[in-house]
């Protein structure tokens, strides 16, 4: 179950578009190993404020983060919302969103560095126009820091 997430920078191929509050991003497809309709979530003592909890899928122990709250965007929190399950440094986990939305084609977009569109840096990889709608790259492998992907390690090893 390993997947690598090419450079974001080249803003290349296809991304899944998700929304977050009135907020869109987009999560590179090379991240992306499943989108999961809503799963009951246990919740896990002592886990950070961004961590939802676990779910279980096919035997496999998913840490699940609330992407509004790693990033701080305010969400609408929908009833039964989606799990965008991605690689970062090859472990797998789950970004809850308020809804996942089409595919698009990053090619030929235009794109601004994060730091050009006072997009925060480390969780994104650029910002781009598309069809006339702002939408944020996440770079999955920056969303976690070090510190958090030990949190991670720690609730799959623990719950």
């Amino acid at each position: 179950m390993s997947k690598s997430t090419d450079s974001l920078s080249k803003a290349v191929g296809l991304a899944l578009a998700v929304r977050l509050g009135e907020s869109l991003h987009a999560i590179p497809i090379a991240a992306i190993e499943e989108v999961l309709p809503a799963l009951p979530i246990e919740p896990v003592p002592h886990a950070p404020p961004f961590i939802l909890g676990v779910v279980f899928v096919r035997g496999h122990l998913i840490p699940v983060v609330d992407a509004g709250e790693r990033l701080g965007v305010p969400r609408k929190r929908p009833l039964e919302p989606p799990i965008v399950c991605v690689y970062c440094n090859q472990r797998l986990f789950g970004i809850e969103v308020d809804e996942a939305l089409d595919l698009i084609d990053l090619d030929g977009a235009a794109v601004l560095s994060a730091e050009q569109a006072g997009a925060a840096a480390g969780f994104f990889a650029g910002v781009i126009d598309y069809q006339g709608e702002v939408i944020r790259l996440l770079d999955p492998e920056q969303l976690l820091g070090a510190e958090e992907k030990t949190q991670l390690q720690a609730i799959e090893s623990h719950a």
